[in-house]
């Protein structure tokens, strides 16, 4: 009976230090795109991912993740389709100064216990819709199937996209709870002990994404 009192008194402690972020929606039929639509292929080079993830004592982590190709898609001035790969064995870390623990940390996010790459190489975002945004800041409302580790869910967002003749750059963040993908450590406490559901818990849900895109005609 202790033992399980221990057990509620820290899922209280833990569910009320780690609040979920909101949960995704279902995945949407991906929007082709219109017979006259241009084509804009995503420049890797000029393009750039930002992920940030933090433990419930507010250390923060962020790093880097590749692109591995992109498109997008312009009908008559806006934007109309398309989507990108991200290639989840490039990502990295940029907080941590030393070395081992640096390595220490790629290696857990890559491994099983996160996002298992060596299983799912790639992660995937096409578009389901876009309309005009009413937020500061923001150009379009974009909305799109997200793929991680095989699991696909539909996100919303504010984008600032820009088009000329020549490129088209776009700029959104977002923030996904991890748990909608299956990026668990440890589990629960119906399949697994205390101590793993501690050590999944004292991660946030939440992981936040700056992408930033430029694509050229």
């Amino acid at each position: 009976m202790r033992n399980l009192l221990l057990i509620a008194a820290a899922a209280t402690v833990l569910a009320s230090c780690n609040p979920s972020s909101k949960s995704a929606g279902e995945a949407g039929a991906v929007k082709d795109a219109s017979e006259n639509a241009v084509s804009y292929v995503v420049d890797k080079s000029a393009s750039s991912i930002r992920w940030e993830g933090a433990k419930i004592t507010e250390t923060v982590h962020y790093g880097q993740i590749a692109l591995a190709d992109g498109s997008l898609s312009v009908n008559d001035g806006n934007l109309d389709a398309g989507s990108f790969t991200i290639d989840m064995n490039t990502v990295t870390n940029e907080d941590l100064t030393d070395a081992e623990y640096n390595g220490k940390l790629i290696g857990h996010l890559k491994s099983a216990d996160f996002f298992h790459t060596e299983a799912f190489p790639t992660a995937k975002f096409e578009i389901t819709s876009v309309s005009p945004s009413t937020e500061t800041g923001a150009t379009h409302s974009i909305s799109g199937n997200l793929t991680i580790k095989d699991v696909t869910k539909g996100i919303s967002f504010p984008a600032s996209v820009n088009i000329s003749d020549t490129e088209l750059t776009a700029n959104a963040s977002f923030t996904i709870n991890r748990n909608d993908w299956g990026v668990v450590w440890g589990g629960t406490l119906t399949d697994q002990s205390i101590k793993d559901y501690l050590q999944n818990n004292l991660i946030k849900d939440e992981i936040a994404f700056q992408i930033q895109l430029k694509a050229n005609k």
